[in-house]
């Protein structure tokens, strides 16, 4: 495996890591960010938080798991990295790839008609993935 600067790992984890805040303190806007159907998107009226007595609008927790997802990858990629391990780095990026190509069928297939182009966006990324993991294999 070819010498590879650590600066992409960092800025790569970095950005994975951001992508799970995002996801975190605006999980409405996730949806849309990653191309499926709001839960709150629907005719019918709005879902309450049976916990909550402000009459929020109630968000699917499974945003929550995606916040909590990007985080660990990026965690991960900046964590192995850190530890001079370039080929598990290498190696967990050629996962995330499959994840992203995973994450574009989902959203091709659930995303409806509105949102079924941003399967698109997870598949450029997946190849961008690819194509680092074919760079540091050099």
């Amino acid at each position: 495996m070819a010498a590879v600067s650590p600066l992409s790992s960092y800025i790569l984890g970095t950005a994975c890591f951001a992508r799970g805040l995002m996801a975190i303190f605006s999980p409405e806007a996730e949806y849309n960010n990653v191309g499926l159907p709001s839960d709150i998107d629907t005719e019918d009226p709005p879902l309450k938080d049976q916990y909550n007595e402000s009459s929020t609008i109630f968000t699917s927790p499974l945003m929550y798991f995606q916040g909590i997802r990007e985080m660990s990858y990026g965690l991960t990629l900046v964590a192995l990295e850190w530890q001079g391990n370039a080929t598990a780095v290498t190696t967990f990026a050629a996962v995330l790839s499959l994840v992203r190509f995973g994450d574009g069928l989902v959203v091709w297939f659930n995303g409806g008609d509105k949102l079924k182009y941003k399967a698109i966006g997870h598949w450029v990324t997946g190849l961008s993935f690819l194509g680092w993991v074919a760079r540091r294999w050099r």
